[in-house]
């Protein structure tokens, strides 16, 4: 189905996004811009001392697929591609276009 389709596609990218993820605080203000993180997880990531940039990194894509599972819209995944893209970051970029890719054949 195309939930699980929809996971399969993040899940396949995520040991490589979570290596690359530079800065998790950017990212994670750039998502709850996007609407892709609540307040409470935004803030988690901004203000607990003494997690790694990982554990940072990993909070931000479990919150992704948790939206994935539980809306089960392409939009998600889309609109997280595009905060992927703004990140300024050749690594993230080249992941997002590729998820884009694997979307259009949906």
């Amino acid at each position: 189905t195309a939930d699980i389709y929809l996971h399969i596609i993040l899940k396949k990218h995520t040991s490589e996004l979570l290596g690359i993820i530079s800065d998790p605080d950017k990212l994670a203000v750039d998502m709850w811009s996007a609407d892709l993180v609540p307040d409470p997880v935004k803030d988690n990531v901004l203000t607990t001392l003494g997690i790694s940039r990982f554990q940072k990194s990993s909070k931000l894509l479990d919150e992704v697929y948790r939206s994935l599972k539980v809306f089960n819209r392409p939009n998600i995944l889309v609109k997280f591609c595009e905060v992927l893209k703004i990140q300024q970051n050749a690594g993230l970029t080249r992941i997002a276009d590729d998820m884009l890719k694997q979307l259009s054949g949906l």
